[in-house]
């Protein structure tokens, strides 16, 4: 008779309350109470705690997930989320749903697929040992690509911020690889040439290709060894020409590629910094490729492609953004003609000044750019910091930090202010004060704790710089 008031409190708006019927729904639960929870999933101030309940909840809640899954309509953010339920529930059932989805028509949620399949210790039987195979070509062949870009870019003296981006593109797919190879092999066998070739040694990096050569198939052997084996990329490139061939392009066509390519194969900070670099050049060739991408709903690509084009010709940017709407084209002004706001792309390359987000790959600190607003504050200005506050970076300028009236801190460019001020007190207890026209970056705590979960390097950065 409680469970009526257990799913109207699921929905509940103060956060406290929600929080603890989310707990408290891993004890006593019916179908509606887990549709509830899942709906919960989309929103970020209550995903984790909810993901966390329908784990604790276990297999009673796969045929609802799935249900959700194919639901019309169903946002992205939440069909990942449900998958990622799914991988940590494990079992053979949640297996069995989510190798069903691994033609699913979006690649990210087939990226994501794979990577809960690798969480619930997928073994791929004889039928599905073909598809696994062709994910890691897959891999490989993106990574054969990137490979030559890369030196034919660095022959241009092209910008650092683009062979970077290509360099961690490298690294994700090889740890995706790693990954699909567990799903072939014996687990404990592919950690252990994951953690000598992680090592750097070559004495670790011998030991791991011919743990290798012994296990993989030779049609693996061949493909898999040149990525991992220290050789140089000159040799390493023509050993994967054989299987992955591929002309040589002038720095031109590698960059209008990479625009225009699958985001499965170049992501989104990657075709950010080719547009980026586009207008910093002014080179107007691409001028109807920025013109394509101002109407991409990423709106970190939809920035930067307008930025480019106002360099280029700024009446084509006035003609075109016209036909985005007046909502639209006013958000961009701000950013591109008057400067009222700074974009996503520049929050990026700011964020990678920072100490905590130096070694974070861009890809990830692009999400973290999503969720940020910018707050102006003038000199003298004040702005409260209770106990359920937002995390703030400077921009520029500086403020103090008092403690009931006290000054405690002066925080400058470039330093973070969270929630390890001190221990929680009453409303108005604590407070920044500007000491001069400063301009903070608000990151909302919840989305915040939210991209934590899903970025372990991130998460390590935050607590070690903690």
């Amino acid at each position: 008779e409680c469970i009526s008031y257990l799913i109207e409190l699921l929905n509940d708006a103060e956060p406290v309350v929600r929080n603890t019927a989310i707990k408290t729904a891993s004890k006593k639960f019916n179908n509606e109470i887990i549709a509830a929870l899942i709906e919960n999933l989309g929103n970020p101030a209550y995903s984790n705690q909810a993901m966390n309940t329908l784990v604790l909840i276990g297999s009673k809640t796969l045929p609802a997930l799935e249900a959700a899954f194919y639901r019309s309509g169903q946002s992205t953010q939440i069909i990942l989320r449900i998958i990622q339920v799914m991988g940590r529930i494990g079992g053979q059932r949640a297996k069995d749903l989510l190798w069903n989805k691994i033609d699913f028509p979006n690649k990210v949620v087939i990226s994501q697929v794979l990577l809960a399949l690798g969480e619930c210790g997928f073994k791929a039987g004889i039928t599905q040992i073909t598809r696994i195979k062709y994910a890691i070509e897959s891999d490989i062949a993106d990574i054969r690509w990137n490979l030559s870009a890369i030196q034919e870019l660095e022959e241009t003296g092209i910008s650092n911020e683009i062979v970077n981006a290509l360099k961690w593109e490298i690294q994700n797919d090889i740890e995706h690889i790693y990954m699909l190879l567990a799903m072939l092999y014996d687990t404990r066998s592919i950690q252990l040439v994951k953690e000598n070739i992680d090592s750097g040694t070559t004495e670790g990096i011998t030991y791991a290709v011919e743990l290798l050569d012994i296990f993989l198939s030779d049609q693996l052997k061949q493909r898999v060894i040149p990525i991992l084996d220290e050789i140089n990329e000159s040799e390493r490139i023509a050993r994967l020409d054989v299987f992955f061939p591929r002309i040589k392009l002038d720095s031109r066509l590698v960059l209008k590629f990479i625009i225009n390519r699958d985001f499965s194969q170049s992501n989104r900070w990657t075709k950010a910094c080719v547009l980026f670099q586009v207008g910093l050049l002014r080179q107007s060739e691409f001028k109807l490729d920025l013109i394509a991408q101002l109407f991409n709903p990423d709106l970190l690509i939809r920035e930067v492609s307008a930025w480019a084009l106002y360099q280029l010709s700024p009446e084509e940017y006035q003609e075109n953004t016209t036909r985005l709407g007046i909502s639209s084209k006013k958000e961009l002004d701000a950013i591109v003609i008057q400067s009222l706001r700074i974009s996503r792309f520049e929050k990026v390359l700011f964020f990678h000044k920072f100490e905590i987000f130096e070694d974070v790959p861009g890809i990830t600190l692009t999400y973290l750019a999503d969720f940020s607003q910018e707050l102006d504050l003038k000199l003298g200005e004040q702005l409260f910091l209770d106990d359920a506050f937002d995390f703030y970076l400077v921009l520029a300028g500086s403020v103090e930090y008092h403690q009931k009236g006290e000054q405690k801190a002066i925080f400058n460019t470039g330093q973070f202010i969270g929630e390890m001020l001190g221990a929680p007190n009453f409303i108005n207890t604590n407070r920044i004060i500007a000491v001069e026209a400063t301009k903070l970056i608000r990151f909302n705590k919840e989305q915040f704790y939210e991209l934590l979960t899903d970025n372990v390097r991130l998460t390590g950065n935050v607590v070690e710089f903690i």
